[in-house]
């Protein structure tokens, strides 16, 4: 019985140990780490600021922070530290609320996000109106919902915000702010606001403006903001919202104006032949290679979309040359043609071209795209290699000067440069002309050339490089000359004197020399005049070098400026000038000897001419000292100018 027991209590002790060792062993489960937000949203007034948000880390990595960033330019200063998200918001310019997220980073956790959200800018508002629209003007009304506060109102064209990197109203007010005050430092102003309103840069109550020289088919954007100028009226800062209008000025309605063109090409040289059909006022023309986004091909169809670019290019080339003085009708003269016409010039060789005709009308104040643009193709011919050489010679080689004579052997073109041999590539001919062309505006000779040169330096080594060259095509070798120049010395030669007199009239001597005075009339309504004068010298030199220079510029610059400004480019030694009326002046001059060492400057004491009909000189004394009733005469200029 007791045996019984004890097997019984054994098998029972077996089984809870078979139980035990059969039980997994318990493993604890990690606590990962969490990143909570007091709020996930915050408002922000438009006046903007410094924010804060609370933030707790559970189970975080000891030593490890959130991190936190925006791609919001007005949300700045992002810093977390201590359970505080701390950062600024810039002030909102414009009207209407923005928002933006800043992400919250922590290691092995996805991103959550804080939402910021702005409201809109609270002020003065303004009722905008655009009428009385030509192609060119247009009028502007505006009228804001405060009468008594100051409010600035500007019209741009679309592209200077494109130009300028504008994006925001922000931006545009800082660019608009800059400018302004940069007026106001300028004159030294001590009462901002009378300023601004006095210049018309600023308005009160109702305002309405004649907007003029604007371009047709450009967008344009009108645009006002309240300011408020501080209590010393030194400073003003932004009050309300930008307001804004965008909209066009419609060109005029495209004629259709035919063109009879013949186009003769000989190589690259092409020769134009064109005669207007039924239209005898002025045209102009453009020419595209292929290539070009303006280019287009044999029977292409010009639509309407390919007019107003034309037009836009035209009006834009016009606008460059108008803020730089001439007027509209100079440059109806100057850039058009007008009845039958004929001309050649050298283009690429074998390339397709398009000519675009146009016509050209006055409309509202600006020459302006009149007709349809026509459209006229062409190649141009291969050019071959030549057998063509090139001798060059350098003789009277001294300090500043030396006699260089270029000898092919045909009459094909060529064009040579003088450069500083330590410039010239090493590599290999075809670098050294790759080099030329790539760096250099290479003219193109025929035939000798006999130049002497007058701008080098003493003690340097120059080298004279010429190839054969014509339609963009190299056609032969390349050729060169080395030559030193010798050290500089006491000039040999002096200046006697320097005469002068004037004014004379511009108008009378286009008048009495069309050809050879071409457009020099025109500058007479700027207020300039023509003076003549004459240089004297101990010893004959061609290597004279004498103009007028403003008296301020003179005294702004200094001698030595003036002195390096002065010997750039050569002068005869009697010559035609041109004045401004009423204003100070001084004659400098500096000659050479054989040798090419400078003479001291001469410097004349300040004089000045008030130009007018009642103090005008008789033409007839100009043209007596100048002798132009021959041969215009040129100016010593260096045939090849040192590169």
């Amino acid at each position: 019985m007791r045996k019984l027991k004890l097997s019984t209590l054994l098998i029972a002790l077996l089984t809870v140990v078979a139980v035990s060792c059969n039980e997994s062993p318990v493993e604890e489960t990690p606590q990962l780490a969490a990143v909570e937000l007091a709020q996930t949203t915050i408002d922000v007034t438009a006046d903007g600021g410094d924010c804060a948000v609370n933030y707790t880390i559970e189970n975080g990595i000891n030593g490890i922070d959130i991190v936190a960033k925006s791609d919001a330019e007005w949300i700045t200063d992002i810093e977390a530290a201590d359970g505080i998200l701390r950062f600024k918001v810039a002030a909102n310019p414009a009207s209407g609320p923005r928002d933006a997220r800043i992400a919250i980073k922590y290691p092995a956790l996805d991103d959550i996000y804080l939402e910021v959200k702005q409201g809109g800018f609270e002020g003065v508002t303004f009722q905008m109106e655009i009428t009385n629209k030509t192609t060119t003007t247009c009028t502007s009304k505006v009228v804001p919902s405060d009468p008594e506060i100051p409010y600035i109102i500007y019209m741009a064209e679309l592209d200077y915000f494109y130009n300028m990197g504008i994006t925001t109203a922000e931006e545009l007010f800082i660019d608009d702010y800059n400018y302004f005050m940069g007026m106001a430092e300028q004159y030294d102003v001590a009462m901002l606001e009378e300023f601004l309103l006095m210049n018309q840069i600023a308005f009160k109550g109702e305002s309405t403006i004649s907007w003029t020289n604007m371009t047709p088919d450009k967008e344009y954007v009108l645009y006002a903001y309240a300011i408020e100028v501080n209590d010393d009226n030194s400073d003003y800062s932004l009050a309300s919202p930008i307001a804004y209008t965008m909209f066009s000025l419609s060109s005029s309605e495209l004629s259709t104006v035919e063109f009879d063109v013949d186009i003769v090409v000989d190589g690259p040289k092409a020769t134009y032949n064109i005669k207007p059909v039924n239209y005898d006022g002025k045209y102009y023309l453009d020419i595209y290679e292929e290539g070009d986004y303006m280019y287009r091909s044999e029977g292409s169809t010009l639509d309407d979309s390919y007019a107003r670019t034309v037009s836009n290019t035209w009006m834009s080339m016009i606008s460059i040359y108008m803020q730089s003085g001439y007027s509209a009708e100079q440059l109806l003269e100057l850039m058009c043609l007008q009845g039958e016409e004929t001309y050649s010039e050298v283009r690429k060789s074998d390339t397709n071209y398009a000519m675009v005709l146009y016509a050209i009308e006055m409309v509202d104040g600006l020459p302006q795209v009149a007709s349809k643009p026509q459209l006229v193709n062409f190649r141009t011919e291969k050019v071959e290699m030549s057998d063509m050489t090139i001798d060059i010679q350098v003789e009277n080689n001294y300090v500043r000067v030396a006699d260089v004579s270029v000898i092919p052997t045909t009459d094909e073109p060529y064009t040579v440069a003088l450069v500083a041999t330590e410039e010239v590539p090493t590599t290999s001919d075809a670098e050294i002309i790759r080099w030329l062309l790539d760096n250099f505006d290479m003219s193109l000779y025929r035939g000798q050339i006999f130049s002497h040169v007058n701008s080098l330096k003493p003690e340097t080594e120059y080298t004279v490089l010429a190839f054969g060259y014509y339609g963009e095509t190299v056609t032969t070798e390349l050729f060169r000359k080395d030559f030193t120049t010798e050290a500089a010395g006491e000039c040999l030669n002096s200046i006697v004197d320097v005469r002068w007199d004037g004014p004379f009239s511009l108008v009378e001597l286009e008048t009495r020399f069309p050809d050879r005075y071409y457009n020099y009339s025109m500058f007479e309504s700027m207020g300039w005049y023509a003076m003549w004068s004459e240089l004297e010298t101990a010893e004959p030199t061609q290597d004279v070098f004498y103009t007028i220079y403003r008296a301020d510029r003179y005294t702004f610059e200094g001698q030595e400026a003036i002195f390096n400004d002065l010997v750039t480019y050569t002068s005869a030694q009697s010559k035609l000038l041109t004045g401004e009326s009423g204003v100070l002046y001084v004659m400098c001059a500096v000659i050479m000897d054989y040798k090419g060492n400078y003479s001291p400057m001469w410097v004349s004491e300040p004089f000045m001419y008030e130009y007018s009909a009642d103090t005008k000189k008789p033409l007839d004394e100009l043209i007596e000292k100048l002798g132009i009733e021959e041969e215009p005469q040129a100016a010593a200029l260096s045939v090849m100018s040192l590169k």
